[in-house]
């Protein structure tokens, strides 16, 4: 693909592929994915540039190719029988034990036809070699394959041991500007709430790496963060038959995932929102657009309102479904005017509030045998906990271990919470687990 889809001389894609990463930034914690998109660097390189900036201080051992097969129809995932790829100026190494470990578990096998062409995996190599030069690649071309398979590929790889996994992927193929904007909107949504499922190849020509990542052990709960979106009609300025584009950052549950100016964003769109609200009456107008990229990804969050150091409010949401930046502008005004346990804030409290906000991981069943098996497995000041038995239901975020640090009291409270004994136990209780990112006003005057 040299000279096709990314300049074939040496100097030149080099500087080409440097100014592509100067549009992005490293991430606020090394992601354990990317999605990337593969199209010829004049319509998609700035944001994979962005994708791939954000893995620069990864340290993978590997780095594992995902790609859909986009000139030879196969069954199963491909790879080749070679030990390097030779590219303009420099060669990448492939992690030869790798793909031994995945062929003897006949999870792919070899067939250099569907290698042969292949921009999903090229297009990638020289941001690889900028970002992370020497490290080995495992270029997989996934053809007809289960996602199981994809699945179970991704596992064996993650359980080498620091692997960083890039998602091959351009989104919509040919539809009108409008039409593509719309159909981008809904994937991007699919893939930030964590709904493979329904992710077909008609949203993005690298579902099934996507779907496979997230459906894997390794994948699942991971936290997204979207970089960018665009569209070919930017550069061809054809909005009659455009292709989208988008890159995604995802990490672990644990992981942090907002840079400080995006948390600074945050705190202030909602103390203005707060102000607006109180002082106004109604609700403040959020143009979402006008806010980074990074804001719009759907995600969860909770507003903590306190006054003078005491609780004043607290609202949130425990699954994504909108925008984050709208998230907390909703829960912002939701926790000074709609806590049951509080009267509405008024204007001349505003001053000595203070706005806390956490930003939630996918919940995940955390099944337990009894009581005490639950105790030894909370992990004091990390988890949050939704508890629900009976038909109630309690919820604690992770800040509450800053009060309760012993998890036999943060369990009790929880319960209490929910409205249940503090002996309660049965069959039925059913336990989830999230974690959260969580920054106040404090921490950014």
């Amino acid at each position: 693909m040299a000279g096709r889809f990314f300049p074939g001389e040496a100097d030149e894609l080099a500087r080409t592929v440097a100014d592509c990463l100067a549009h992005g930034t490293p991430a606020a914690s090394p992601p354990k994915a990317i999605i990337s998109p593969h199209a010829g660097y004049p319509f998609s390189g700035r944001l994979a540039g962005m994708a791939w900036r954000a893995t620069e201080t990864a340290r993978p051992a590997r780095i594992a190719i995902l790609s859909p097969s986009h000139q030879h129809a196969f069954t199963g995932i491909a790879l080749p029988s070679q030990d390097r790829y030779t590219m303009p100026g420099f060669d990448v190494p492939l992690d030869t034990a790798a793909r031994d470990l995945l062929i003897s578990r006949d999870l792919a096998h070899v067939e250099n036809a569907a290698h042969d062409r292949e921009h999903g995996v090229e297009t990638q190599l020289p941001f690889q070699h900028q970002v992370h030069s020497g490290t080995p690649v495992v270029p997989l071309v996934i053809g007809r394959a289960p996602d199981e398979q994809v699945a179970q590929a991704i596992d064996a790889l993650a359980a080498m041991g620091d692997t960083l996994f890039v998602l091959s992927s351009d989104l919509s193929h040919f539809l009108t500007l409008q039409g593509a904007r719309k159909h981008d909107a809904t994937t991007a949504k699919l893939i930030e709430t964590a709904k493979p499922r329904d992710l077909t190849g008609a949203h993005a020509c690298g579902a099934a790496a996507i779907r496979g990542y997230l459906l894997s052990d390794h994948g699942q709960g991971s936290r997204l963060l979207r970089l960018a979106m665009a569209n070919s009609a930017a550069v061809t300025k054809d909005e009659t038959r455009t292709v989208g584009y988008g890159a995604w950052a995802l990490f672990g549950v644990t992981d942090d995932i907002l840079l400080p100016d995006h948390r600074a964003a945050l705190l202030k769109a909602a103390r203005q929102a707060l102000t607006s609200r109180i002082t106004r009456g109604k609700p403040p107008h959020v143009d979402t657009d006008s806010f980074a990229a990074p804001l719009r990804t759907h995600a969860a969050a909770f507003v903590t309102l306190q006054k003078d150091g005491q609780l004043r409010g607290c609202i949130g949401s425990l699954t994504a479904h909108q925008p984050l930046i709208d998230d907390v502008i909703e829960n912002t005004q939701k926790s000074a005017t709609e806590d049951p346990r509080f009267p509405p804030v008024t204007a001349e409290e505003l001053d000595r509030i203070t706005l806390k906000i956490a930003v939630l991981s996918p919940s995940e069943p955390m099944p337990v045998k009894d009581e005490p098996d639950l105790l030894a497995r909370l992990h004091p000041g990390r988890d949050g906990l939704i508890l629900s038995d009976k038909g109630r239901r309690g919820v604690f975020l992770p800040m509450v271990w800053d009060s309760l640090p012993e998890p036999q009291d943060f369990l009790t409270a929880l319960k209490q919470k929910a409205g249940l004994p503090r002996d309660h136990w049965s069959d039925t209780l059913h336990i989830r687990r999230f974690c959260a990112e969580g920054f106040a006003e404090a921490d950014y005057p």
